[in-house]
């Protein structure tokens, strides 16, 4: 079986549906998409501006993280990202709609706010990649599609450092699951993936590695994700954002 992931260089639902692929042993390739240029020929293909979209080799095609998962659940069941006891599931399904909702949406606006500030680091995201654009030419545009991007994810200032402060206790929450069994099992599940590849793309801003590191969510991310495309300096973001436990570490 061969599938069309469509995808942005280091997104995290990206990241967590390729993981899924590769889990599930599926063949796939992997075809890049220009950040904010991407909603166009997205919406065209699969009726929705959001990535990720895969597309399968009997023309299914299905967008989104989640529901992309529940086709691979029902097309190659094994290994299961779902628990099979109930209850079990239904935790499962729940740390992954809050990774999906929640998380993933605040990842994004921080990484963005970095990367509006510090647009030249938008290069080590792309490395690896075979965009369709020239590198001169996606070098020149970084600054505007920073930019862009910040705008249309809700990246501003006020929203940002709300988001900054609030890290802590959503880090508490990946923890508590931790603790419980929801995530962090023997085997990968759905939550894992949707909420480690976040933990992941966050681990890339310098300023709130520490954070993330320093507790058992770190451990999450790494051990899906152990390497993760990108960097965004120290220092980008304002001091009197970063909650001071993080502030300390540098």
């Amino acid at each position: 079986m061969t599938a069309v992931l469509y995808a942005i260089p280091a997104s995290h639902p990206c990241a967590a549906v390729e993981r899924a692929l590769q889990l599930k042993r599926i063949e796939y390739r992997r075809v890049e998409l220009i950040p904010v240029a991407h909603r166009l020929p997205q919406h065209a293909r699969f009726g929705t501006v959001s990535v990720p979209g895969v597309e399968f080799a009997d023309g299914a095609r299905v967008a989104g993280s989640r529901p992309i998962v529940r086709a691979l659940e029902q097309r190659v069941p094994e290994p299961a990202l779902l628990p099979a006891d109930a209850r079990a599931r239904a935790r499962v399904e729940r740390a992954e709609e809050w990774g999906d909702q929640v998380l993933q949406a605040l990842v994004r606006r921080i990484l963005w706010a970095a990367l509006r500030r510090m647009p030249g680091a938008i290069r080590s995201y792309t490395e690896g990649a075979k965009l369709p654009v020239p590198e001169p030419v996606a070098r020149l545009s970084s600054p505007l599609v920073a930019r862009m991007a910040a705008r249309v994810n809700g990246a501003g200032d006020p929203i940002v450092r709300a988001d900054l402060l609030s890290l802590p206790g959503h880090l508490g929450r990946v923890d508590r699951w931790i603790a419980d069994g929801t995530l962090a099992g023997a085997e990968a599940n759905a939550a894992d993936l949707q909420i480690g590849s976040s933990l992941a793309l966050l681990r890339t801003v310098e300023d709130v590695r520490a954070l993330v590191d320093d507790r058992p969510a770190g451990e999450l991310a790494r051990r899906w994700f152990p390497s993760y495309p990108g960097a965004v300096a120290a220092g980008t973001l304002a001091a009197a954002w970063i909650p001071a436990s993080t502030a300390t570490a540098h």
